[in-house]
């Protein structure tokens, strides 16, 4: 009963008006100002997407400074051992080979080993293969036997190369790998370095704590890359197209390079990258920055109040205030466009910015569009 109360008055306006228009040409609702005035009828501009963007008018858009994917680094050891010393500390600018930390490794000083054993293999055979070579020449044995020593000697110089490359991954140089040759000279310790220049972002170790293989040491954030991840709206998603600019509230201006597909469930917003177009330091890691949407790429669309639209069926249209009344334009709504009442949402069709388009009394119009309460009317 509440609800056939609550909506009486828009019901008899409705069927007033339907008695009284009549239509003189498809979609179009001949009224006079005493009728729209009675009606309640209200309009609003249509606005045009480019403009409304640019300027100090476009959506502010909130958001955080973070680091590329590609350009996080994470420093990690490539043997366990226990850290005896830390030669870093976090937000310190690091160079490739600038020294981050010392272990002592046990399993170090096996591969060591282990490679000593091999490369004097390697040198055994191919010692071994030269003279059966020279007895080849001279006559004294079968070719096969050479045959034979080749294939042990290219076999022993494979083992020694694979852990010959082990142990330069393990952080060993080349130089220290031959002094371990010359000497047969076992270390325990290796020195983990940084391998890009950038900036220490967090140093997860501590000295005395045993590290196993793989384990990050410490993460390096390299210099001048930057994203900025803006949390949209539904109705500014629907405004925002890639390649669009955004004017930062200070170091400049940055582009759109991606929009998220989804939404982000807790708070409904939609995840928008963007780059900015000015290298510089001016913008650090987790910062907050607010941005306005100064231009659409090729954008040629319109915006209308929300409330502006109406559904007859599968379709979208608004009522725009013409000189007999209003015609019913059919339009297409931007996807992820809002409902809301106080928002703005892109359109296209046949309009033109500036041209009024009906807000409130759209019960009525409605009606009076499709005979609602006229006679013979279903």
């Amino acid at each position: 009963m509440t609800l056939q109360v609550r909506h009486f008055p828009a019901l008899i306006a409705t069927a007033l008006l339907a008695m009284t228009a009549h239509a003189a040409a498809p979609g179009q609702i001949t009224l006079t100002p005493e009728q729209i005035l009675r009606a309640g009828i209200t309009t609003a501009p249509v606005i045009s997407a480019a403009s409304s963007a640019g300027g100090t008018g476009g959506p502010t858009l909130a958001g955080t400074v973070v680091a590329p994917t590609n350009a996080i680094t994470v420093i990690s050891a490539v043997v366990s051992g226990v850290v005896r010393q830390i030669h870093v500390q976090s937000l310190q600018q690091v160079q490739p080979g600038t020294p981050v930390a010392t272990l002592f490794s046990q399993p170090l000083m096996e591969m060591q080993r282990d490679y000593l054993h091999l490369a004097i293999a390697a040198r055994l055979a191919q010692d071994k293969l030269a003279r059966d070579e020279n007895l080849l020449k001279e006559g004294i044995i079968a070719l096969s036997r050479v045959q034979d020593s080749r294939g042990a000697a290219q076999q022993a110089g494979i083992a020694a190369k694979e852990r010959y490359q082990a142990l330069r991954a393990a952080g060993i140089g080349d130089a220290a790998i031959r002094a371990l040759v010359s000497s047969s000279t076992l270390s325990p310790t290796v020195t983990v370095v940084a391998g890009v220049q950038g900036t220490l972002q967090e140093v997860t170790m501590t000295p005395g704590q045993r590290i196993d293989a793989g384990m990050p040491l410490a993460t390096v954030s390299k210099d001048g890359a930057r994203w900025i991840e803006f949390q949209a709206s539904r109705q500014q998603a629907a405004l925002i197209r890639t390649g669009d600019l955004l004017q930062l509230s200070h170091c400049g201006s940055a582009k759109v390079i991606a929009i998220s597909a989804q939404v982000n469930s807790a708070n409904q917003s939609t995840l928008v990258r963007a780059v900015p177009t000015a290298t510089g330091d001016c913008l650090k890691l987790n910062e907050f920055i607010e941005a306005t949407l100064q231009g659409m790429a090729g954008a040629t669309g319109l915006r209308v109040p929300a409330a502006a639209v109406v559904r007859n069926g599968e379709a979208s249209f608004v009522f725009v205030r013409n000189a007999t009344g209003f015609e019913a334009v059919k339009v297409g709504v931007a996807a992820g466009a809002a409902d809301g009442a106080n928002d703005a949402i892109a359109v296209t069709g046949k309009l033109a910015a500036g041209n009024p388009v009906a807000v409130k009394g759209l019960v009525a119009l409605k009606g009076a569009w499709i005979g609602l309460g006229a006679d013979g009317a279903p």
